[in-house]
C-alpha cells in the first residue's frame, strides 16, 4: 500500500509538471516568435485555447502509458512515446482551432512550443531513469527457472532485455524434486524472479522465504494465477472462497464495445478509402494476382469466418508449402508488400470485418484452424482467448512483438480480457500508432536454428552465470 501511495503521488507530481511544461513551452514560443514583443491580440488568442493545453496533455500522456512508472521502460521507448503523443497532441489542438475559429494559432509557435516540450518531458523522464538506475543501482536477481530448454527463452529476455535493470546474480534450475536453498544463496540478491512453470510448492516456499528478507518478487504468471484477477470473493457460512467465472464479457460491456466499434470503425473507412482505392490499384500492378485476399480465420466460440486482407505475399504462396507462419526475409512476401505489413495496411480491409460483426477493433488477433490446433494442444488455456471476439489490434500486439511466443501473447490476451473496459481499448487504439511507426514491432519469426533449443545449464555456463542450485 506505501509503494502504491508513492507511485501515485510521483504520476500527479509528474502530471502537474507536464502541465506546467506546455505552458511554459508555449510562453517561450511566443517570445521566440515575436521577440520578446507579443502582440495583444496573440496574447488574447493564446487565452482562449490555454485551458485546453492541460487538458490534452494530461488525456494524451495517459492514453500513451506516459504515466506508467512501474514498468521498466527504456528511455528510447519514453522518447518514442512521447514524439508520438506531442503529434498527437498538436493534430488535437489544430482540430479545436478549426471546430472553435476563436483564436489564431501561429505554425511557428506551434512548431517550436513542440521542440521546447519534447525537451522538457523527455528530460523529466529521463531524470526519473537516472534516479531509479544509479540512485537505486541495478537489482540483484536470484532467478528460478525449469530445466526444459524453454526456460533459455526466459534467461535469454533477462539477460538482453533487463540488463539496464538486473544483474543475474544466481540461477536455481528446478529439476523433478525440489531442494530447498539455505541462506548462503539468499545472500546479496534484491530480487527473486520466477519464470514460467514452476511448480507451485518451490513458488510458495521461495516466495514466503523472499517475504521474511524483505526482496521484491516478479513472477510470469501461469494461466490459473490470470484467472484470480477480479475474482469475487464469497463466504460459505464461515468459508472465504474466491469464485472464479471464465474470462468474458458481460452482456453490457459487448453492448458497449459494439457500439464503438460501429462509431470507430465506419469513420476509420472513411478516412483510409483513398489509401484503400490506392491499394486496390498498387498491388496488381507490382505482383501478379489480385489486390484483396480472403483467408478463413478462427473467431468468437471458435467460429470461422472470411478475414479481408490486402495481399502482401505473392499469389497462391501456400500452394505447395501448406500454412506456414510468415518468417523473418520469407521470400513469400513482396517488395512492396513488405512495406504494408511494416505500415500494416494489409489489416485496412479488416474494418469491413468490424463492421459485419465477425471481428472487434480490439482484442486477440484471429489465427487459422491449423495454428489454433497446434496452440491447443501446447496450451490448454488457450481457448478461452475465443470468449471474446477477435480484433484488429489487441494489448498483445501493442505490448510485445510478432515475434512473441504464443503463450506469451496468451497471458496479455487473458489480461486484456480480464482487465476490459472502453477506456481500455481507447487506449490500445491510440497505442496502435505507435506500433505502426514502429517497424521492429512487424519483423518476421526467426528461423528454427536461430532458435533451436539447448541444455539449460550449457546455456548458463556460456553465459558465465552461477548457477546457486539444481533441484535434486
Amino acid at each position: 500500500m506505501i509503494k502504491l501511495i508513492r507511485l501515485s503521488g510521483s504520476k500527479v507530481v509528474v502530471l502537474i509538471l507536464d502541465c506546467l511544461f506546455i505552458y511554459v513551452s508555449y510562453l517561450l514560443a511566443y517570445n521566440l516568435k515575436f521577440q520578446g514583443n507579443v502582440p495583444q491580440e496573440q496574447w488574447q488568442s493564446f487565452f482562449h485555447y490555454a485551458p485546453w493545453l492541460g487538458l490534452f496533455t494530461a488525456i494524451t500522456y495517459y492514453f500513451f502509458n506516459l504515466y506508467d512508472f512501474a514498468g521498466r521502460q527504456k528511455p528510447t521507448k519514453w522518447l518514442f512515446n512521447l514524439i508520438v503523443a506531442h503529434v498527437v497532441f498538436v493534430v488535437e489542438l489544430i482540430v479545436l482551432n478549426y471546430w472553435v475559429r476563436t483564436f489564431s494559432l501561429p505554425r511557428s509557435v506551434v512548431v517550436i512550443a513542440f521542440l521546447i516540450q519534447l525537451v522538457l518531458t523527455f528530460s523529466l523522464r529521463l531524470l526519473l531513469f537516472f534516479v531509479q538506475i544509479r540512485g537505486f543501482g541495478k537489482k540483484r536477481v536470484l532467478l528460478v527457472v525449469n530445466a526444459e530448454p524453454s526456460s533459455i527463452h526466459t534467461l535469454r529476455k533477462v539477460i538482453t532485455g533487463g540488463q539496464i535493470w538486473f544483474r543475474i546474480q544466481r540461477v536455481f534450475i528446478v529439476g523433478s524434486g525440489e531442494r530447498e536453498l539455505n541462506s548462503s544463496f539468499w545472500e546479496e540478491v534484491d530480487v527473486l524472479m520466477f519464470g514460467p512453470d514452476i511448480p507451485d510448492q518451490v513458488k510458495t516456499e521461495l516466495i514466503q522465504a523472499a517475504g521474511q528478507r524483505n526482496i521484491e518478487v516478479l513472477l510470469i504468471p501461469d494461466f490459473y494465477e490470470l484467472y484470480l484477477m477480479k475474482a469475487e470473493m464469497q463466504q460459505i457460512d464461515d468459508l472465504m472462497v474466491y469464485s472464479m467465472m471464465p474470462p468474458e464479457l458481460t452482456i453490457w460491456e459487448r453492448f458497449a464495445k459494439r457500439c464503438i466499434d460501429l462509431v470507430i470503425s465506419s469513420l476509420l473507412l472513411l478516412i483510409a478509402s483513398p489509401i484503400m482505392l490506392l491499394m486496390w490499384v498498387i498491388i496488381p500492378m507490382t505482383s501478379q494476382g489480385k489486390a484483396l485476399f480472403m483467408q478463413e480465420r478462427v473467431g468468437l466460440h471458435g467460429q470461422e469466418f472470411r478475414v479481408f486482407k490486402f495481399r502482401s505475399m505473392v499469389d497462391n504462396a501456400e500452394q505447395h508449402t501448406g500454412p506456414v507462419l510468415a518468417g523473418a526475409g520469407d521470400a513469400r512476401i513482396t517488395r512492396f508488400g513488405q512495406f504494408i505489413r511494416a505500415t500494416r495496411l494489409d489489416e485496412l480491409p479488416q474494418l469491413i470485418n468490424v463492421l459485419r460483426g465477425e471481428m472487434s477493433l480490439v482484442g486477440p488477433r484471429p489465427e487459422r484452424a491449423y495454428f489454433v490446433e497446434q496452440f491447443k494442444l501446447e496450451l490448454p488455456h488457450y481457448t478461452y482467448r475465443l470468449m471474446v471476439k477477435p480484433g484488429l489490434t489487441g494489448l498483445a500486439q501493442v505490448m510485445a512483438n510478432y515475434t512473441t511466443t504464443p503463450s506469451d501473447k496468451l497471458r496479455y490476451d487473458m489480461m486484456y480480457i480480464k482487465n476490459y473496459s472502453p477506456i481500455l481499448d481507447l487506449k490500445i487504439l491510440v497505442q496502435t500508432i505507435g506500433v505502426v511507426l514502429r517497424r521492429d514491432q512487424s519483423k518476421g519469426l526467426e528461423t528454427p536454428e536461430a532458435s533451436a533449443p539447448m541444455d539449460v545449464a550449457q546455456y548458463l555456463q556460456d553465459a558465465e552465470l552461477e548457477i546457486a542450485a539444481v533441484g535434486d
